[in-house]
């Protein structure tokens, strides 16, 4: 594995939840069965567009330098634990009442990754 895979899936991955978020929020906060009032569609799509420039971000740091690259890596990882942390109490406040267990996959996941290229791959050298 390396920083560029990682990007890629990850900028993959966020680009088309914030495009879905900006472009259709009562749809996607429907599948987790949270409420899609007037307040949340509005915070969904200002969401939708911070993850759409996450996700660009992450597209081009692709073809940085690997010392760039580290930066970014640690900075995802530290936005995956975040994402991690909000989740996991938004599943157990009740906020979000179904399918929270795959945003938990993914930022695990991705936190995983990041993780292990940050701490673990360059002494593997």
């Amino acid at each position: 594995m390396n920083y560029k895979l990682l990007f890629v899936l990850n900028a993959v991955v966020v680009l088309v939840f914030g495009l879905a978020l900006l472009l259709l929020p009562a749809m996607v906060l429907g599948q987790f069965q949270m409420d899609a009032r007037v307040p949340e569609v509005f915070l969904s799509r200002v969401v939708g567009a911070a993850l759409v420039s996450v996700g660009l971000l992450l597209w081009f740091a692709k073809d940085v330098d690997e010392a760039a690259q580290k930066n970014f890596g640690v900075a995802s990882l530290v936005g995956s634990v975040l994402a991690l942390i909000v989740t996991v109490v938004g599943v157990a406040s009740g906020v979000v009442r179904s399918n929270g267990w795959i945003a938990i996959v993914v930022e695990v996941l991705f936190g995983l990754g990041y993780a292990f290229m940050v701490f673990l791959k360059p002494r593997m050298k």
